[in-house]
């Protein structure tokens, strides 16, 4: 749970990148600007898909000029409102939009990324403790034509389960609120019992994704997602983005894509041994992000 792969997605975990960093652990780089702010504020450059009710009301991604082709934000409720959520159409129909998805042309999305790598980052806003933090959630991005056929097979899914399938409990992925990280081996243990760093010991590392409604806690990336999108070029293609998630209990859960985070691999020539394969995974967080949030402090 430090850092998984579910059905293709890479998920990170924020706080541990940073946590480990802090401690001066080379695994784990860069060593500075997490965890990633995301206020409304912070993150109105940003293609924001989901967003929270608070100041996101009357909120259209503002990197796009109004008519362009990419869906306005989809408002994610509040734990009193409701603890399962469904993406619900906000309006503001464009050729190649479908119906209660999130849609943006390629060739937009691209000019936004700038080269960049595709990455989804997520903010979860919950209260309480050990499993009462917990949600489930399931997400699926596909390229599609202009009649919203997927395009060459081009699905992919973040779920607990295989392939691109229709949604069902069974294989959403469960988001961890607090737990520990074995600094020898990254394996996970007091899971939803973390309270502390104390609790951790001396040889943990003290994980908490759920840092409140301006940070971002996960960053998610199928690397042969991001491919597809810098290279399949000629037509008129559309990324669609379709989320839902149970057990929301408080705060309004907001996801948006990175304009200018980075994703690398191991070095040329170097082998990770397997013990240190799960937190050299949390370093291929480039220097994308944190100069994103250096930038928003300016």
């Amino acid at each position: 749970m430090s850092v998984g792969t579910y059905n293709g997605f890479n998920i990170y975990s924020l706080d541990l990148l940073k946590q480990c960093a802090q401690a001066g652990d080379a695994r784990c780089l860069p060593s500075s600007g997490l965890p990633v702010q995301s206020s409304p504020g912070q993150i109105a450059d940003q293609a924001v898909i989901l967003g929270g009710s608070n100041g996101m009301t009357n909120f259209r991604n503002s990197p796009f000029p109004n008519g362009a082709a990419v869906d306005e934000v989809f408002l994610t409720p509040r734990g009193n409102q409701g603890a399962s959520y469904t993406m619900s159409d906000p309006g503001g129909q464009f050729a190649g939009d479908r119906a209660n998805t999130w849609e943006i042309s390629l060739d937009l999305l691209r000019n936004y990324l700038n080269g960049n790598d595709l990455v989804f980052l997520f903010d979860n806003n919950q209260q309480g403790s050990g499993a009462n933090q917990w949600i489930n959630v399931w997400g699926q991005a596909r390229i599609i034509d202009g009649s919203g056929n997927t395009v060459n097979g081009l699905c992919f899914e973040l779920s607990t389960g295989s392939g691109c399938s229709a949604p069902v409990p069974s294989a959403y992925v469960p988001v961890v609120g607090n737990f520990c990280v074995d600094k020898t081996t990254g394996a996970s243990y007091n899971v939803g019992t973390a309270r502390n760093a104390t609790s951790c010991g001396t040889n943990g590392y003290f994980v908490e994704n759920n840092l409140g409604t301006n940070n971002a806690e996960f960053a998610a990336y199928n690397q042969t997602l991001s491919n597809a999108v810098q290279n399949l070029i000629a037509g008129n293609y559309f990324l669609s983005v379709d989320v839902r998630y149970t057990g929301n209990n408080a705060g309004a859960e907001q996801l948006w894509i990175c304009s200018d985070c980075t994703v690398a691999g191991t070095p040329p020539g170097q082998v990770p041994e397997p013990a240190t394969l799960p937190l050299m995974l949390l370093g291929f967080m480039a220097a994308g992000a944190m100069a994103r949030k250096s930038r928003k402090q300016h």
